[in-house]
């Protein structure tokens, strides 16, 4: 038998290719292709000299088996069509719903929930409970609208980085507030008149200024920060969400506008501290060290909201751009040179660790919490 005359035997070699085999009729049209290349690859080898008509033969039978498996494969499942969302569900796409509704429920849990309790409790729990309990209600509430209505776990508390975190914050906070206080008693700004024999009560200071530090950081880091952050960009939404930190805090007295910029700069400081972690845990921390250490321990006003008893007395003399006057030191010029500084090394860190997005770009909040 003659080989110039052999060709696979396919009458679909024409027709147009089609994607994956799906159905009976579109694999045997595979099977028809196949065969045509199979035969291509082996005209080579049927020209040869010595190759006979059981060559061909067994050419044919392996075609054939081919094309039987190719037929005998399982048929591609076809996938049921997703549901369209729900009203409430395009709502809640818009990030700014998004971000009245978890500022609101927030807010709500936390200070509904410390009114409660203090009004309520009595004795250790009254001094303790109002502070805690608020804090914790407002955690959970937050976790919960995060896992409800983004539909994610809350990266920005992941717990495996928190105790370091919440230690380096609180030693950090003190560690500030204590460096300022050095360079106005260095300025002639501060002077230490002894220990208080009666400070006021430090357990429900200290409790009072953890409900402010979750509280504030939920709110302005946990939620605008965050959200804003999405469609408008890292450095927009920090320069926001620090301009309303400046505004929730009027009035005070003494304030001025050179208080105003401080408490601006040190709601950049505290979302800069976001940023280079994307954790909540080290500006939480931050954030209740500061004030606790400047009411409870120098006996220093908070943001212009009266004089506190602390651990130490001293007495702030000089001009008010200096030593912030009424306000507290959180008015003073040297506090805006050191939460400037401190803020342009946590940014710096953001930086480094890639943690700025760009204006509509997204990343999990879960990976980024593992870093």
């Amino acid at each position: 038998m003659g080989t110039a005359g052999w060709a696979p035997s396919c009458r679909c070699a024409s027709r147009p290719r089609s994607p994956t085999p799906t159905k009976p009729a579109e694999r045997a049209g595979t099977a028809c292709r196949q065969r045509v290349q199979l035969g291509r690859i082996l005209r080579p080898h049927v020209a040869r000299p010595g190759f006979d008509a059981r060559g061909i033969s067994r050419v044919r039978r392996i075609e054939r088996q081919a094309t039987e498996a190719l037929m005998n494969m399982p048929v591609a499942p076809t996938l049921p069509a997703l549901p369209a969302p729900s009203r409430l569900r395009r709502l809640l796409d818009f990030g700014a719903v998004r971000l009245c509704l978890a500022f609101v429920v927030t807010a709500l849990a936390g200070a509904l929930t410390a009114r409660v309790l203090h009004a309520h409790t009595e004795g250790l729990l009254h001094a303790l409970a109002p502070g805690f309990g608020g804090a914790a209600a407002a955690l959970a509430v937050y976790l919960a609208y995060v896992r409800l209505v983004e539909g994610r776990s809350a990266g920005e508390l992941a717990r495996q980085r928190a105790l370091p975190e919440l230690g380096i914050g609180l030693t950090g906070g003190a560690a500030l507030v204590a460096l300022v206080v050095a360079g106005l008693a260095a300025a002639g700004g501060y002077q230490f008149q002894g220990l208080n024999e009666h400070p006021g009560k430090l357990g429900a200071a200290f409790a009072e200024m953890v409900f402010a530090g979750v509280f504030e950081e939920l709110l302005l880091r946990g939620i605008v920060l965050r959200i804003l952050e999405r469609s408008l960009g890292s450095g927009a939404a920090l320069l926001l969400s620090s301009l309303l930190f400046g505004l929730m805090h009027l009035p005070g007295d003494g304030f001025s506008p050179l208080a105003m910029a401080t408490t601006v700069v040190a709601g950049l400081f505290l979302g800069a501290a976001f940023l280079a972690t994307r954790r909540l845990w080290l500006c939480i921390a931050l954030h209740t060290g500061w004030n606790f250490t400047l009411g409870s321990v120098f006996s220093v006003a908070v943001s212009g909201h009266g004089l506190p008893k602390g651990l130490l007395l001293g007495q702030l003399s000089g001009p008010d751009w200096l030593t912030g006057g009424s306000y507290g030191l959180e008015g003073s010029v040297l506090t805006l040179a050191v939460l400037l500084f401190a803020s342009a090394g946590l940014l710096r860190i953001a930086v480094a660790r890639h943690h700025l997005r760009a204006r509509g770009q997204q990343q999990g909040a879960s990976k980024i919490a593992q870093r």
